[in-house]
């Protein structure tokens, strides 16, 4: 096919994919091109459709990511994510469109990420992307210009790799359809400079993929029917009695999120949020009529073995169980959903988990928080996608695991589900006792 013959198809058939972190503005990007509205990221239409100006337009919003420091941070499940979804627009988007806000910070480690992440598609892939600025009504025009062109600077070596390609978009004005029409313009651009190529999907790459995946749904089912299975048989054997007082500690690494996870299961805000827990804290609430009391603790830096934290972390650990006059009924381990669990990380928590000695892993349930970020992934397939060393952790609490939505804190049912599992788990054992 000529490139004459695939300019002509630039100008009636656009298929893109768009990629940017949580909040960045991609639903926003898409709604302003397409003339519509949706509310939120992560919906579950991720693949969105329109005629626009003749053209007809297919457009793929890519799950997003919360501030990162390398790829390695970034969970399996998000990566097959990416690949998977860019086969939704065979055969291969004319353009890539990384959206990124005007006026927030751009600095070194964002830059090295994204440039990792937009490879994930492959390293030819650069040809055929361009930088979408939302929120350029916050900002004047000059300045976003001085802030692309400041040398040495991560966003403008991010530019470079673009070919100098990027539209600022208001899009606060779905009414300016000015915008837009530059966007396609600067996207006829890229398909006549590629020869009148879109870029083309290393199909081998999506097989594999959709094979794995395939393979994670089997052992993501047959792990949550062993699950309930094994709650079944509790609740059928082991006389489960609704407890009436229960006591837990949260323990995990530093913005993990336990602070939100106690303020979820008391229902208020009874946890500072936003940074490092400095010392234990202890809250008590009532939770469908039970009395409840959360301990939340300092947690460890995620990269650094036990012996590398600060002492007053060891302290917390060890005390945590002690602050109790009577002893807890359960240790949460708070692990986020979306990031990745090492071998690394595997080691660093069993070193700190272990402190308290070696029978506390039958008192531990793994809660999973910010499940919201996967609106239509199981909390199984996360764990089936991320690897030997997250699987080791589960087997090690005895399959007890949960999941919270942190943005949804009208959703008791969760909390409710969790109290169930804790009064489970105390059918089964006898209340933890600090063995060092």
């Amino acid at each position: 096919m000529t490139a004459c013959r695939y300019l002509f198809l630039s100008k009636t058939e656009v298929r893109a994919v768009v990629i940017g972190k949580h909040h960045s503005g991609k639903t926003s990007v898409i709604n302003t091109i397409l003339e519509t509205r949706t509310e939120a990221e992560g919906d579950e239409d991720v693949k969105r459709e329109g005629i626009i100006d003749g053209r007809r337009v297919s457009l793929v919003e890519t799950p997003g990511w919360w501030k990162t420091f390398n790829l390695s941070d970034l969970s399996n499940l998000s990566k097959q994510q990416l690949v998977r979804m860019i086969s939704l627009i065979s055969p291969g988007p004319h353009v890539v469109l990384i959206v990124i806000q005007a006026d927030s910070a751009f600095i070194d480690t964002d830059g090295r990420f994204l440039e990792d992440y937009v490879e994930l598609l492959g390293p030819n892939v650069w040809t055929h992307t361009l930088v979408i600025f939302t929120r350029g009504d916050l900002m004047k025009p000059e300045d976003i210009e001085q802030n692309i062109q400041k040398d040495g600077s991560a966003l403008k070596r991010l530019i470079e790799k673009c070919e100098n390609k990027y539209q600022v978009f208001n899009n606060s004005n779905h009414h300016d359809r000015t915008q837009v029409k530059e966007l396609f313009k600067k996207i006829e651009g890229i398909v006549q400079k590629n020869n009148g190529k879109h870029f083309d999907i290393d199909l081998k790459k999506v097989k594999e993929v959709n094979e794995q995946w395939e393979e994670i749904q089997t052992r993501a089912y047959s792990r949550k029917s062993r699950v309930q299975e094994k709650r079944s048989k509790v609740q059928e054997k082991a006389c489960v009695h609704r407890l009436e007082e229960i006591r837990v500690v949260l323990l995990g690494w530093v913005l993990c999120g336990k602070s939100s996870a106690g303020n979820i299961i008391l229902n208020r805000d009874e946890f500072a949020i936003g940074g490092k827990t400095g010392e234990c804290t202890r809250r008590f609430g009532d939770v469908d009529g039970r009395k409840i009391t959360v301990l939340d603790t300092p947690g460890w830096w995620k990269y650094f073995t036990s012996e590398l934290n600060p002492d007053f972390i060891r302290s917390a650990i060890l005390g945590s169980v002690s602050e109790f006059e009577k002893p807890p009924h359960a240790i949460l381990l708070v692990i986020p959903a979306d990031v990745a669990f090492l071998e690394e990380q595997k080691r660093i928590t069993e070193q700190n988990i272990s402190i308290l000695g070696d029978d506390v892993w039958r008192h531990t349930i793994v809660l999973f928080t910010w499940g919201d970020r996967f609106k239509n992934i199981s909390i199984e397939q996360h764990i089936e996608s991320e690897g030997e060393a997250l699987q080791w952790l589960i087997e090690k609490c005895r399959n007890r695991y949960h999941l919270f939505d942190n943005t949804d804190k009208n959703n008791r049912d969760q909390v409710t589900e969790l109290l169930q599992k804790i009064d489970e788990m105390a059918a089964e054992n006898s209340l933890f006792h600090l063995n060092t």
